[in-house]
């Protein structure tokens, strides 16, 4: 058996409850009216399933009815209603102020409805202006608990994505990130697994990571693509879709090859090797394994840095300030591909001067400059072992 909505006539007590009473049996027409306002109105609320929608405007006809029995309008954080629809809003992606165009849909629908029922229980002008007053006033409330909701909403989401970004990256540092679980922590932060990314370990002049942080971050958001960047330690570390330029004049920015999502553990690990290398000798800049060719194996060259040491540096160190001056001048004829004026002209001295720096050298080591196996020797020397020691 249906039951039956009793007339306005029917309903005991004052005006006013009468009213909330009538507002009531209306809410689900109301509702289903609402539902086809936001539906033409607010592309969005397409992922809000009907009967969600409809379940929270009948819910706002209730609190209203309660405002307009009790003369009063609760506190923002009492209404429970604002809370738990403006949280399950925004976990279905719809933005605060298509939450806000909703409700004020909501509201102007009820406004109707309590304007004509007002008429209908014969409260007069200056009641119902004094009853519309008291439901904007819910309505202020209302919103002040949507904006409260959303913020906090907000921090929770930027507090777990920092969280699930820590996660992902230190998984690939230390190592313990692939296979399936590697191909859903990308996904859950948006990682397109038919790219290509970068792993970037940087390491900022000071300490400090932030401002290094900060300015990948700022390139990252000029280039197509996600970019995941966090400040792990003294270090900023993270997958880019790109080639991260320069930062500063001390800062270095060590970069593994560009790969899918399911090799960026190689990445890493090739990043890794080049910060390591980077920073044994000295450099700056932005710098991958292409770049630094073979210095790039300075770290792992302990021996062979103590035997190039002795056989190269040692006899030079020997000889004082007169040992600078060779070593600077062996260095620039490399430089400058063993052409010995062009090289003069670098240091800056006469040509004669440099050739004799060079004779020194040679009679110092017992090794000859015109020598391959020499050539490739000393520069090791002066590349890395010399900054190694």
């Amino acid at each position: 058996m249906t039951a039956t909505v009793p007339s306005i006539e029917q309903v005991a007590g004052t005006p006013t409850e009468r009213l909330a009473e009538a507002l009531a049996a209306r809410a689900d027409g109301i509702a289903r009216a609402v539902h086809r306002d936001i539906s033409a109105h607010i592309p969005t609320y397409d992922r809000v399933p009907r009967v969600d929608v409809e379940a929270s405007v009948v819910e706002i006809v209730d609190d209203v009815g309660a405002v307009l029995r009790a003369g009063a309008v609760p506190a923002p954080a009492s209404i429970t209603q604002a809370e738990q629809s403006s949280r399950a809003r925004a976990k279905q992606g719809v933005p605060i102020h298509e939450i806000m165009h909703a409700f004020r849909f909501s509201m102007g629908a009820i406004r109707d409805a309590v304007a004509a029922i007002a008429g209908e229980v014969g409260i007069d002008a200056a009641e119902t202006v004094r009853l519309l007053t008291l439901m904007w006033s819910y309505s202020d409330a209302y919103t002040a608990e949507v904006v409260a909701v959303y913020r906090q909403s907000d921090i929770e989401s930027a507090l777990e994505q920092a969280r699930r970004t820590q996660q992902f990256l230190l998984g690939l540092l230390d190592g313990t990130l692939e296979g399936a679980d590697l191909t859903l922590a990308a996904s859950s932060l948006l990682l397109d697994p038919t790219a290509s990314y970068r792993a970037v370990r940087a390491r900022p002049p000071g300490g400090d990571a932030g401002p290094l942080l900060h300015e990948l971050q700022r390139q990252g958001a000029r280039h197509a693509g996600v970019s995941v960047l966090a400040a792990i330690g003294a270090q900023c570390v993270g997958v880019v879709p790109f080639r991260p330029e320069p930062v500063g004049d001390d800062g270095v920015i060590a970069l593994g090859p560009a790969v899918r999502v399911a090799e960026l553990p190689a990445s890493f690990r090739s990043a890794h090797a080049v910060l390591a290398a980077a920073t044994t000798l000295g450099l700056h800049g932005v710098h991958d394994l292409p770049d630094l060719s073979w210095r790039a194996a300075a770290v792992n060259a302990g021996e062979l840095n103590g035997l190039l040491r002795e056989r190269y540096l040692a006899p030079l160190v020997e000889q004082g300030e007169f040992g600078e001056l060779i070593l600077e001048a062996v260095a620039v004829y490399l430089a400058a591909d063993r052409n010995v004026p062009r090289a003069a002209r670098a240091v800056p001295v006469h040509v004669n001067t440099l050739r004799y720096r060079l004779r020194r050298f040679e009679e110092l080591t017992g090794r000859r400059l015109d020598s391959t196996e020499t050539i490739v020797e000393v520069s090791f020397a002066l590349g890395v072992t010399a900054r190694s020691v």
